[in-house]
């Protein structure tokens, strides 16, 4: 037995309407249920009860059993001085506040029908072999129902990398074109160099990239440079235009590189950190105020024609310097594309109109149903237990699967509530 189990009987009202009361006798009436809290602190905050002849209004505690109170030390925490009932599966200790007064008790487990606690136990009786707890009964979750929760989970997706982009535009003055960047430039490097090629981003400022810019061979070489990726000799004539142009923007924009490496071993040679940084260039040098025309443009299509380029022509020709290989144009390829969407502009677009008072929430979840499912070991998973269309419904999936199926929190998430209502 869990205590989220105990939540769910409360939140959900499965106590309603029944002949409650205290285990000293005392009858019980509920008025009013309170605020889940989610955060420290009481589990649900100003209910309204009427216990015997007395009417209460103060906040609910929960546990498996009653003794957790003072195993979790709320004996002696104020926080939970203004607790009027103290609800749980096993009455095991008589428990009061700090100031000694007693805590009525309710224990559920005496009102809980049978073929709900089996419905429960059969939610969780997970197996070594299981993908997730519900995985049997998942396919068979109203598709309304479970797409309003997948919109809820990739809001709330959204959310948690609020913070992250907050911490980011505070270190940064509110520069945006500077966050943006750099969480441009970590999306550009893949999962393999994303570490890398935001610490490249993050060692030169942003009127130094504007300024370059104007010229996408000097911008490249210099973010070449700054990436660490021009320490060998070569005799490419290419190689050595580049690192004199990078000695001379080193020098008169006082540039130290980064410090960590690029990564080459085991990438597709379109993923290559060089073919990366020189489309990178080309796109600033076409879009100098690229952060301004993402937040203008709405629909995918509007993005793909911002991020039609490809790197410089030497590279039709090569994927590192001083090795040629068959001729073909390093082009943003659409799939790319959508990835820079997903995990770069849709995440900042959502931040900026926050920050404006704006709500685009609608705008978002149209684009992110325009743009093709992503592939991962996550979402294969899913894909054998119902048909995935979507990114919208893939970054759902990654936040179901890590904040819920993962951590058992199967009472908290809108399909296992549904279940264990059938």
């Amino acid at each position: 037995m869990q205590e989220d189990f105990i939540h769910y009987l409360w939140k959900f009202k499965k106590l309603s309407g029944l002949e409650l009361t205290t285990t000293n006798g005392e009858t019980i009436a509920i008025q009013s249920l309170g605020t889940h809290n989610h955060h420290s602190g009481p589990d649900f905050f100003n209910a309204r009860l009427t216990i015997g002849d007395q009417k209460w209004a103060g906040n609910v505690e929960m546990h498996v059993k009653a003794s957790d109170w003072y195993l979790h030390g709320h004996d002696d925490d104020p926080a939970y001085d203004n607790v009027i009932l103290h609800v749980v599966w096993i009455h095991d200790a008589e428990i009061s506040r700090r100031d000694e007064v007693p805590i009525p008790v309710l224990e559920v487990s005496n009102y809980v029908p049978e073929d709900l606690i089996t419905a429960y136990r059969k939610l969780f009786s997970v197996k070594n072999d299981q993908f997730i707890n519900c995985e049997r009964d998942f396919p068979s979750v109203n598709e309304f129902k479970r797409q309003q929760w997948f919109e809820k989970l990739f809001i709330e997706r959204l959310q948690s990398r609020f913070l992250k982009i907050a911490d980011r535009l505070e270190r940064y003055h509110n520069d945006w074109e500077a966050v943006f960047f750099q969480m441009l430039c970590r999306s550009f490097g893949t999962k393999v160099n994303a570490d890398a090629f935001e610490q490249m981003a993050q060692s030169i400022d942003q009127a130094t990239v504007r300024k370059l810019a104007r010229d996408s061979f000097q911008l490249e070489a210099t973010l070449l440079g700054q990436a660490n990726l021009l320490s060998q000799s070569h005799q490419d004539p290419y190689y050595k235009d580049v690192v004199k142009e990078y000695a001379f923007a080193k020098a008169k924009h006082n540039l130290q590189p980064s410090l960590t490496p690029m990564k080459f071993f085991r990438l597709r040679p379109a993923n290559y950190p060089t073919i990366r940084i020189s489309q990178l260039s080309r796109l600033y040098q076409m879009s100098p105020m690229l952060f301004g025309e993402v937040l203008l443009a709405k629909s995918r299509n509007e993005i793909h024609k911002l991020f039609d380029v490809k790197a410089a022509k030497y590279w039709d020709r090569h994927h590192v310097f001083d090795k040629e290989t068959e001729e073909r144009e390093k082009i943003l390829t659409s799939d790319f594309i959508d990835l820079l969407i997903v995990n770069c502009i849709v995440p900042i677009k959502f931040m900026h109109a926050q920050f404006i008072g704006k709500d685009k929430t609608e705008e978002l979840i149209e684009l992110m149903y325009e743009l093709k499912p992503e592939k991962n070991t996550v979402v294969t998973g899913f894909k054998k237990l119902f048909k995935v269309d979507n990114a919208l419904q893939t970054q759902s999936l990654l936040q179901l699967k890590s904040n819920y199926c993962e951590v058992n929190k199967c009472l908290s998430c809108d399909i296992g509530v549904s279940l264990l209502r059938t």
